[in-house]
């Protein structure tokens, strides 16, 4: 069975340090930091309201079940014209030198369940674009840096299933 959450039901709102909002599809999502996150009018794309990220936040999403395959919609928005230059060009790998070294680590994703966490760090795009992350898993943490804000589109999964 395929799950899938878009926010657009969810009021826009900032969520504050170690608050949780849950779902009607089982999400538990909550701020795990004092900068912040909220659900906020999507800025790119489609109408309606998107959960985002703030920089150097830590936001956790648990999934009411262990989960086989996510699908992360999502586009990154920085705060400066010179470090947009620097992770793009960081993200298809070119070899330019300069003001500044670019930024290998924008975000990452840990996912945690069955006894392991995972380390990943987060692929750059600013224009809407997925990510698909393999299972299993039940925790999804999502942490940023300080270059800008991650904005999530829609989450859509599968469960495990067990033989």
């Amino acid at each position: 069975m395929i799950f899938e959450e878009r926010f657009n039901h969810v009021e826009r709102q900032f969520l504050w340090h170690k608050q949780t909002l849950c779902t009607a599809s089982g999400l538990s999502i909550r701020s795990n930091s004092t900068s912040w996150t909220g659900f906020h009018e999507a800025l790119k794309g489609e109408d309606g309201t998107e959960l985002v990220i703030g920089e150097h936040s830590d936001v956790e999403i648990t999934f009411s079940q262990e989960v086989e395959c996510l699908r992360l919609e999502y586009y990154v928005v920085s705060d400066f014209l010179c470090d947009d230059l620097h992770m793009l060009f960081d993200a298809r790998n070119y070899d330019y030198d300069l003001v500044a070294p670019a930024s290998r680590n924008f975000y990452w994703l840990t996912i945690e369940g069955s006894g392991f966490t995972d380390l990943l760090p987060g692929p750059i795009s600013t224009l809407p674009y997925h990510q698909v992350i393999e299972g299993p898993f039940r925790r999804l943490t999502i942490s940023t840096s300080q270059a800008g804000t991650v904005h999530i589109r829609k989450l859509e999964w599968t469960g495990t299933r067990r033989h």
